[in-house]
Formats: C-alpha cells, sequence, structure tokens
C-alpha cells in the first residue's frame, strides 16, 4: 500500500492518493479543484485511479472530484445522502469497494455535515482489520470538525451527531489505526487543529481533548465554543458541489492586460486585487484597488472580501505569482478573474495611470499617536481596528481598540467615522493590510496600517488590557 498526501496550506486542506503498486490501481480522497497533480503523479507512476472518493459535501472549497472522475473513468463515490447533481455513487453504511487488495468501508458520521461517512481503510494482503480510517470533516488532528457552517440553529443538533460518530463508528477502532482527516491546520472548519496533517487513533484518544468527554451535552459545548469567524465564500460552496463545479477547461482563461486593457476593465466594473507587499500597495495602488498579498492566505481572503461574481484584474510583484493566484481564486469558485496588469505597476505608472495612496507605521508611531491624541497628519486622536478573531482580541489588544474583524468590514463600515484618523493593526501584519484597503476603497482617507501587530505592540513594553469589547 503507498499513500500520499497533498496539502493547501492556506486552506488547511489535506487530499489523498491511496494506491497498491502491485494492482496498478488508485483512490484519490477528497480531491483538490486543479486535479492535475493527481494526474501527473499516476501518470508518472504508471498507476490507473479507479475510485474518486469524497467524505461530504465540502463547505470550504470546490471539488475536483467531478472533474477528475470524468478525465479518468473513475467511479466517483460519497455518502448517499450528498444526492448529488451528477454521475457518482451514494454508499450508505457499511457499503464495500475495492481498490485491488484496499478494501474500503463506509461509515455514516453525520455531524460536520449530515451526508458525512468516514471510510475504513484493510489492507487485505496484509489483514482483513481496517489499517487506516479517511474521516474527512469528522475527526481532525487535534480537534473535531464544527458543525455551525450550516447554520447556528442546526450547530446543536449536528454536535449530538457528532459525539455520536466519533463514540459508535470511529473510536470504536484499535489505537494503531491511522487517521487521515481533510481539514488540517488553516482551515476554519474548526478550532485547534493541528498542523500535523496525520495521526493515529491512539494518540487522538491521549491528546484530543474532545474526544474524552463522554457526556453529549458537555461536548456540545465545548465543540461549540469559542469557533472562529468565517469567510462569506463557504455558503456558496456546499451548492456548487452539490451540483457540480464546472470543468475548468470550460472557464476563459485569464490574460494579460495592457495599461489601457486595464483601465477599461475597470471603468466596466472591474476590480483590482493588489498581490504585492502591503508596503509596496501603500506606496502607490491603482484607484479602488484591494491588498491582498500573495501567500497561502491569498485565496481565502479574495473569497472573505470580494464578491464571486465581479471581474477582476490581478496587479502582480511578477508573473512568477500568476500561477498560484488563478489556483487558489478557482479553489474558493471565483471564476471571474480576466487577467493581471503586464508589466505591473511600472507599466501602469509609465502609462500615466492615477495612483492612489495608504499609511504604514510602527507600533512605536501608533504609541506616540495616542499618547499624543493625534494622528500622523495632526487630525485628532486616531481609532484603532483590531481586525483579529474574537479571541486573539479578548486574550489582549491595544487599549480603546474597536474590534471589528477583516472580513466582517465591508459590512460595518457604517458605524466608522470619516473625520478621524483610522489604523489597522492585527497580529503580524496582514490582515490589517486587507482591512487597510477595504477602508480605502470605502472612500475613507486617512488609513494607516500598523506593522507587526500586537505581539509587536508587546514586546515594545506598550501595555493592552482584555476582555471583550
Amino acid at each position: 500500500m503507498e499513500l500520499r498526501q497533498y496539502v493547501i496550506k492556506g486552506l488547511g486542506h489535506i487530499s489523498a492518493l491511496i494506491a497498491d503498486d502491485a494492482a496498478g490501481m488508485a483512490a484519490v480522497v477528497d480531491p483538490r479543484r486543479d486535479v492535475d497533480i493527481y494526474l501527473r503523479e499516476t501518470g508518472e507512476s504508471g498507476l490507473r485511479i479507479s475510485h474518486v472518493v469524497e467524505t461530504h459535501l465540502h463547505n470550504d472549497y470546490v471539488s475536483g472530484a467531478r472533474e477528475l472522475a470524468a478525465l479518468t473513468g473513475a467511479r466517483h463515490v460519497i455518502g448517499a445522502g450528498a444526492e448529488l447533481g451528477h454521475e457518482h455513487e451514494g454508499l450508505r453504511h457499511g457499503a464495500e469497494f475495492d481498490v485491488g487488495p484496499l478494501r474500503f468501508r463506509a461509515l455514516d458520521t453525520p455531524g460536520h455535515t449530515p451526508e458525512h461517512v468516514a471510510y475504513s481503510v484493510a489492507d487485505r494482503s496484509r489483514a482483513d482489520e481496517p489499517a487506516l480510517l479517511f474521516t474527512g470533516g469528522s475527526l481532525l488532528v487535534g480537534a473535531v470538525g464544527r458543525t455551525d457552517l450550516l447554520g447556528a440553529e442546526r450547530a446543536e443538533e449536528y454536535a449530538r451527531q457528532m459525539h455520536g460518530s466519533l463514540h459508535e463508528h470511529l473510536l470504536v477502532h484499535e489505537d494503531y489505526v491511522g487517521v487521515l482527516p481533510t481539514h488540517g491546520g488553516g482551515s476554519l472548519c474548526s478550532k485547534d487543529i493541528s498542523t500535523t496533517p496525520s495521526s493515529t487513533l491512539g494518540y487522538e484518544r491521549r491528546h484530543n481533548g474532545l474526544l474524552g468527554i463522554s457526556e453529549v451535552e458537555d461536548f456540545v459545548r465545548a465543540l461549540l465554543q469559542d469557533q472562529p469567524a468565517y469567510p462569506r465564500y463557504f455558503a456558496r460552496m456546499r451548492p456548487i458541489n452539490k451540483a457540480g463545479p464546472a470543468p475548468l477547461g470550460s472557464i476563459s482563461p485569464p490574460v494579460p492586460m495592457s495599461a489601457g486593457e486595464a483601465r477599461a476593465l475597470l471603468a466596466e466594473g472591474g476590480l483590482a486585487v493588489d498581490l504585492r507587499a502591503y508596503g509596496e500597495y501603500a506606496q502607490a495602488h491603482l484607484p479602488g484597488a484591494l491588498s491582498i498579498p500573495a501567500g497561502s492566505s491569498f485565496g481565502t481572503w479574495l473569497g472573505w472580501v470580494v464578491p464571486h461574481d465581479r471581474p477582476l484584474l490581478l496587479v502582480l510583484r511578477g508573473p512568477e505569482q500568476w500561477d498560484d493566484a488563478l489556483r487558489q481564486a478557482l479553489r474558493i469558485g471565483h471564476e471571474n478573474v480576466r487577467g493581471y496588469l503586464h508589466g505591473g505597476m511600472a507599466a501602469w505608472l509609465d502609462a500615466g495611470g492615477e495612483v492612489e495612496h495608504s499609511g504604514t507605521a510602527t507600533v512605536g508611531q501608533l504609541g506616540e499617536w495616542l499618547a499624543a491624541r493625534n494622528g500622523k497628519r495632526g487630525a485628532g486622536p486616531p481609532l484603532v481596528i483590531d481586525v483579529r478573531q474574537r479571541d486573539e482580541y479578548e486574550r489582549g489588544h491595544v487599549p480603546g481598540a474597536l474590534h471589528i474583524m477583516a472580513g466582517e468590514l465591508p459590512q460595518r463600515l457604517a458605524e466608522l467615522p470619516r473625520d478621524r484618523p483610522l489604523v489597522t493593526i492585527c497580529a503580524a501584519g496582514y490582515r490589517s493590510g486587507v482591512a487597510a484597503g477595504l477602508l480605502r476603497q470605502a472612500g475613507f482617507e486617512d488609513v494607516t496600517s500598523v506593522a507587526g501587530g500586537v505581539p509587536a505592540w508587546r514586546a515594545a513594553g506598550l501595555p493592552t488590557e482584555r476582555g471583550t469589547e
């Protein structure tokens, strides 16, 4: 038996390829949307993908299962409750299928989603007992999948189902059985997920605190407490995956755009998204552009703050950022990326394009402004907006800071004054830069993002306060 895991850090997504070399057959579990990685690796190894396996209808990314099954002729299997709108095989509890000597068995494990199934896998060339569990969004490494993604009104009911799924169908296996989840560190599908992509049942029994809670209602309270906010795009993923995502080959390919073509797109309602570091964006950016720097979190924040149907122009540091940015956009259902600014900001400036500016500050400068009750332009006391998650804010923040999580800013702009300087702060600078871009796009003129964030503030010996808003 051969096992490979593929991790997308920003999404916290883990897919897997499991194969038997002697039989020349493989299965892919919970594939990402851009499936070329599985095709390339099985092609190089001489393996045939016989099954595309899904544990549930995903809330956090567009599935590649339909496309991979169509390209390979593989059987697409998922829990019977998923009721997909395209060709598939729905499995009920106890249903089995083979990938060479590898026997999969479906286990009904509702909770994270109502149709969720896990799969035990036995390598029958050695023994009939299961060696692995593909646990999807149920049992995670160090955590348990959250149950509120389909609405707070069903969260407690689903949490009770999750408790039963864990104790009746997963924890009955031996300690040596491997645990292979779909959600890993960085995913917002639960709190406290380890960055380790796999574990064993024995290790989780000893070190995953939620598994030691036998009383159902105690488990429900512990699971639902302090779950992080999650992006708006999550609401679109489940219906897309249920209906069947569009094949990637059917989506119009983006193109490099001249400054004139970019200007025309923006005039027609397009939006510029700047992937350069926030410091470069602050010095000069296209009018109305948002700052979402390239990196593993780009797709998450794109889906959080940018409408999925708006035509997009990407402004890159260089063309080497293009492939990853486009993949991340497609993974969260942004299919209207029209292109990128050819030649970047240099080409825009050479063509006489107008620019806007934003502010940057150190924690020392912010401390001076607050002490003097005066912003850097002498416009009165700045309002500090802490854009981290609520639990981060409650553990300690700049005194007097207003808490608005960065992803919630577009819905809460009316709460903010337009006659005071606004200063955004987070834990390092990424989220505060995204927030500053949102504020500039909304017409706030005196906006500054603080580099280093609250940890740098503390390291400088500056005071913090704890508690809720």
